[in-house]
């Protein structure tokens, strides 16, 4: 058995891959749909995002192998991070590299292995986005150009993973410097910047390769349809960021909502689509309404971040159960829907509920669910600025309910300008 080399840049590479502080972290929904996607394309019954530290290969997403990790000499990823583009053994029983490697020998008896190296963006390579079987084969040149694509994204999600950690402590700085009155502005000018510049770039590098598989016509029928999702949900994720950006930018001045005949049973299936990915492999059931016309008058990209933000909340805090989505007349005022997000999740404390709305406010703030603290304060301000709101009611382990209340038609005087802005 063949132990493969240090690379020459040894150390910029082990340091390049600590920056992005991802050893040793759990599982996260955003690196298992890429392994998943590998595996599906490739046809393969392993697929891994393979990190090589300096004693050790470790897995931060994993699909049909059981251990967090192995030692690095047994490591065919330590191989394939010597040398540029996908490396791929066919058999490995016949390749005098690995015939006697215990990884070959035994279980997971590997016969073909693909690895497409996962490349930062100062150069190093910091491991590998790979797939594996336990019968020789090959790839296909579509399979080896949608695996290289692919690894492309695990590190855009470790870009992004990296920058929202930036963006959080900045805005925890943001929210701390408030209260000092010499220091409020600079700190706002700083987070604001920062937002724009590290959400843009790696969600528009996401959607360029979206794009280049979809001009694929080799594609499945089925890997088509997740990238379609990818695509979709980056592009609504960026609309909302360039709002976001725009609405605190403004001072002053509210946005302007521009409200339209739409259906709101249309915008739930749409949201429903978008986070469909997120629930392969879990234990939850996602149950929204079917085949009712729930007509209103409002702006649909608001309402549609909302309800997005309400249900990926619920995704976020449920492991297993339902989340059961709603719509009723206000038995109050005819003239508002009621829209509930009921989950099974861990629910929230008593104490919590009313910070919830806050800027940077986390209910669960112990690093294990991310998030900058945003999303529902922000959801709140544009459902008071369309003449609704949004109201919690949660009990810890049992569950939580989110209800935006909304016009069934928006008031004209919340589609103009104004010349202040909603306080919180």
């Amino acid at each position: 058995m063949d132990i493969a080399a240090l690379p020459s840049d040894e150390a910029e590479r082990i340091a390049a891959l600590r920056g992005y502080a991802v050893l040793d972290t759990p599982p996260e929904q955003d690196f298992d749909e890429l392994t998943c996607f590998a595996s599906e394309l490739c046809g393969t019954p392993i697929a891994l995002v393979s990190l090589v530290d300096s004693e050790r290969q470790w897995f931060k997403s994993r699909v049909g192998l059981d251990v967090p990790e192995t030692s690095r000499n047994l490591a065919f990823c330590s191989h394939a991070i010597l040398q540029p583009g996908i490396f791929e053994v066919e058999d490995a029983a016949l390749d005098s590299r690995f015939a006697d490697n215990p990884l070959v020998a035994s279980d997971p008896h590997i016969r073909f292995y693909a690895g497409a190296p996962l490349i930062h963006p100062s150069g190093q390579q910091l491991g590998t986005l790979c797939v594996i079987d336990r019968v020789p084969r090959r790839l296909t040149p579509l399979q080896r150009q949608g695996l290289s694509v692919l690894s492309k994204q695990v590190i855009s999600q470790l870009e992004l993973h990296r920058q929202v950690r930036q963006l959080t402590r900045i805005g925890v700085a943001l929210a701390e410097s408030r209260d000092q009155a010499l220091a409020g502005t600079r700190a706002k000018d700083i987070f604001l910047a920062s937002m724009s510049h590290e959400l843009r770039n790696p969600l528009n590098a996401i959607l360029g390769l979206s794009q280049l598989l979809l001009e694929r016509d080799e594609l499945p029928p089925d890997a088509s349809a997740d990238v379609q999702t990818i695509d979709r949900s980056g592009r609504h994720l960026l609309a909302v960021i360039e709002d976001i950006l725009g609405y605190a930018q403004l001072e002053l001045e509210r946005p302007q909502l521009r409200p339209r005949a739409f259906d709101l049973g249309e915008v739930l299936l749409e949201v429903e689509a978008a986070v469909r990915p997120q629930l392969r492999g879990r234990a939850v059931t996602l149950q929204v309404p079917r085949d009712t016309a729930l007509p209103i008058v409002s702006d649909p990209t608001r309402v549609r971040q909302i309800i997005y933000n309400l249900i990926g909340n619920a995704l976020k805090f449920t492991h297993r159960g339902t989340i059961d989505v709603t719509v009723e007349h206000d038995k109050n005022d005819d003239e508002h829907w009621l829209v509930h997000v009921r989950d099974t999740g861990i629910g929230i404390a008593a104490d919590q509920l009313a910070l919830l709305f806050h800027d940077f406010a986390q209910a669960h703030d112990d690093g294990e669910y991310g998030g900058t603290g945003l999303g529902l304060a922000i959801s709140r301000r544009y459902a008071r600025l369309m003449g609704g709101d949004i109201f919690a009611e949660s009990e810890p382990g049992r569950g939580s309910r989110f209800t935006l209340r909304i016009p069934r038609t928006t008031p004209m005087a919340a589609a103009q300008p104004q010349s202040t802005i909603v306080t919180l």
